[in-house]
């Protein structure tokens, strides 16, 4: 799958310790139907696999020379010029309850610039990546990001409605879901992935981390999607990806201050 990208000695370390969680996390996660949860202090869920995934590639990215940051528990942060971001578990929701719309995502940044993008969907077999300069991939084919420039044409998704109503946009998903053409609640990673083949041309979501974001940044550019943030009202961030040609238009409606990317 990487063996025709060439990069320096660094960035082929990085990417292969990359691939080499993302295998880890899948052979983890991919068997389980449903597991227990607790519920964390922000009102998500977490599972005992959260946290033995995450164990897993922090060993292993911990081996090179980054810093890291994850969303459970565990880290490293000595402000070196290259940083992990790591979600173990993206969709712990669907994971324990059996919905397989889940998967791991893995971002790294050079000085605070997204340079590759990992999503590993394990019960569908499938894993999207991208590297600075070298595009986006989906297992070993390289994709591109809808070229749609019609919103009433366009296939759209977003995540939970109740996450629209905390950062009080629910109205304005609402003026969207009357101009585009369809709209559809395909969630977490799963959902995510689906705008960098454009299988949907626009996908919209609110109050995201960093161990999400900029995984996303990194495939929306190398896939040629168009990427949009702002702040959330909890200081988290905000975004819109695919089509770049559908953005502006959707900044118009959701109104605010965005920044494109």
């Amino acid at each position: 799958m990487t063996k025709n990208l060439k990069l320096d000695n660094q960035l082929d370390i990085f990417l292969k310790s990359a691939i080499e969680a993302l295998d880890i996390a899948k052979e983890i996660t991919k068997d389980i139907d449903i597991s227990e949860s607790s519920l964390k202090d922000d009102g998500s869920l977490l599972t005992e696999y959260d946290l033995k995934v995450e164990k897993e590639i922090y060993n292993i990215l911990s081996k090179t020379d980054a810093d890291i940051v994850t969303e459970e528990i565990l880290g490293r942060e000595n402000n070196k010029e290259f940083c992990w971001f790591v979600d173990p578990i993206d969709g712990t929701t669907s994971f324990s309850k059996g919905i397989p719309l889940f998967g791991t995502i893995i971002g790294l940044t050079q000085k605070e610039n997204p340079i590759m993008g990992f999503i590993e969907l394990p019960k569908f077999n499938q894993r999207f990546f991208s590297v600075s300069g070298k595009g986006c991939y989906k297992n070993n084919s390289l994709i591109k990001a809808s070229n749609c420039d019609d919103l009433s044409k366009a296939m759209i998704s977003y995540g939970s409605p109740q996450r629209f109503i905390k950062e009080n946009l629910i109205n304005q998903i609402n003026e969207i879901d009357k101009i585009a053409w369809d709209s559809r609640g395909f969630s977490d990673c799963f959902g995510y992935s689906l705008a960098f083949n454009g299988s949907i041309d626009l996908y919209i979501e609110v109050d995201l981390n960093p161990w999400e974001t900029i995984a996303l940044e990194s495939l929306s550019k190398e896939s040629g999607a168009g990427f949009a943030e702002q702040p959330s009202i909890n200081g988290k961030k905000n975004i819109i990806f695919g089509s770049q040609k559908l953005i502006p238009e959707i900044i118009e409606i959701l109104g605010g201050n965005w920044k494109i990317k």
